[in-house]
C-alpha cells in the first residue's frame, strides 16, 4: 500500500499539501517554496531530502521524514553525517513513523547522525535509534555595559578577568574566510564551502563570520546573526570552526556593546562544556531566563532536546545544524 522513497522534484506540491494538512496551513514550507528548497532541495541527487510514505491508492503522502546532508551545501563533501528533522505521519498510519526511520537508517547505513527539537513521544522514540538523548546547553555572555535587559533575565555577575591581549575579535569578509586554513575542531567535519553556502550566502538571514585572532593569526570563527525584537537586540551564535584557547569574555562584551546587543547566546552540545566555559561563556542559573525562540519571540526558558549517534569523540550539535535555525516567518 505504501511506497517508501525520496520525494521527487515534481512532487513539491504534494509535500506542501501534506504539511499544510497535517502540520499547519501557515507553515513556512507551505508559504515559501524558496525556504523549503533551501532546507531540503538536493540538487546533487535531483530530489528533495524528505523520505515519504506514498499511498498508491490515494496518490497522497501519508508520512514524511526530512533530513539534511552536508553535501547540500558542498557537493564535494562525503556524506558521513545525516541530520534528521521534520517527522510526521497521519494518525491512521502511526506505524509508518518507525518504518520511515528504519528505512532511512538502512538506506544510508547511518553511523553518524543527530537531530534536535524533540518533544514528548519523539524523545522516547529517539532512544530506539540514537545513542545519546539529552538537552542542548545554552551558553551566554551578557553585555556588562547594560543594566536593564528586555529580552533576558540575568542574576550572575561573572568575575572580570584580565583580558588576553594576544587575542582579538574581528568580523571577516567573504574573501578572508574563503582564504583561511581553518579545520573543524568538532565533528561533523564541515568544509569552508559548507559554511559559505549554509550561512554567508543564506537567502534570508544575514549571517556573519566573527573571527578570533591570536597575534594576527586566525584561530577560529563564530558564525553569528543578530535578532531584534521588543526594541532590543541579541546576538545568536549558530556554528563554530577552528580551535582557540583563552578567555574571550571581555572581547565579546565590547563587541556586544558596539552592536548594541544585550547578550550573545550559544545553543549547542559539545562533549566537554569546559571548552566554551573557559572562553568566558556562562550557563544560566535556575533563576535566570535566556530565550530560545524569536520568531515569534517567547520570553521563557525552553529546553531543546537533541539526539545523537557517533563514535567520534568530538561529536557535537550546534544551533545551525539540522533545521534549528531555519526561517519561521518572512518579512
Amino acid at each position: 500500500m505504501h511506497e517508501l522513497r525520496f520525494c521527487h522534484l515534481d512532487e513539491v506540491a504534494l509535500l506542501q499539501s501534506y504539511i499544510a494538512k497535517e502540520w499547519r496551513e501557515d507553515h513556512i514550507f507551505v508559504k515559501s517554496r524558496e525556504v523549503l528548497d533551501f532546507q531540503y532541495l538536493d540538487r546533487k541527487n535531483s530530489r528533495y531530502n524528505v523520505l515519504i510514505a506514498y499511498n498508491a491508492q490515494t496518490k497522497e503522502f501519508d508520512g514524511i521524514l526530512g533530513f539534511s546532508l552536508l553535501s547540500q551545501y558542498d557537493e564535494n563533501i562525503k556524506d558521513e553525517w545525516i541530520f534528521t528533522s521534520i517527522w510526521s505521519v497521519k494518525k491512521a498510519y502511526v506505524s509508518l513513523g518507525l518504518k520511515l526511520y528504519r528505512y532511512l537508517f538502512e538506506f544510508f547505513n547511518i553511523k553518524n547522525t543527530s537531530t534536535a527539537g524533540l518533544s514528548g513521544i519523539s524523545i522516547k522514540f529517539s532512544k530506539l535509534f540514537y545513542d545519546k538523548v539529552g538537552k542542548l546547553d545554552h551558553f551566554y555572555i551578557k553585555n556588562d555595559h547594560k543594566k536593564n535587559f528586555k529580552l533576558a533575565i540575568f542574576k550572575q555577575n561573572p568575575p572580570t578577568k584580565k583580558p588576553n591581549f594576544k587575542l582579538n575579535l574581528k568580523k571577516l569578509n567573504f574573501k578572508e574566510f574563503k582564504n583561511s586554513t581553518l579545520k573543524c575542531h568538532f565533528t561533523p567535519q564541515k568544509s569552508k564551502a559548507y559554511f559559505i553556502n549554509r550561512y554567508l550566502k543564506h537567502p534570508f538571514y544575514k549571517y556573519e563570520a566573527l573571527g578570533v585572532f591570536e597575534e594576527d593569526i586566525l584561530k577560529a570563527v563564530f558564525f553569528i546573526r543578530s535578532v531584534k525584537t521588543h526594541k532590543a537586540k541579541a546576538l545568536l551564535i549558530v556554528d563554530f570552526i577552528g580551535d582557540v584557547r583563552g578567555n574571550l569574555r571581555t572581547l565579546f562584551v565590547e563587541f556586544l556593546q558596539k552592536r548594541r546587543c544585550e547578550f550573545a547566546s550559544l545553543l549547542c552540545y559539545v562533549p566537554k562544556k569546559e571548552y566554551f566555559l573557559k572562553m568566558g561563556f556562562s550557563l544560566p542559573s535556575d533563576d535566570e531566563l535566556l530565550p530560545v525562540y524569536y520568531e515569534p519571540f517567547l520570553k521563557q526558558n525552553v529546553a531543546i532536546y537533541f539526539a545523537l549517534t557517533s563514535k567520534h569523540k568530538n561529536a557535537s550539535f550546534f544551533k545551525g545544524d539540522s533545521d534549528q535555525d531555519r526561517v519561521n516567518k518572512l518579512g
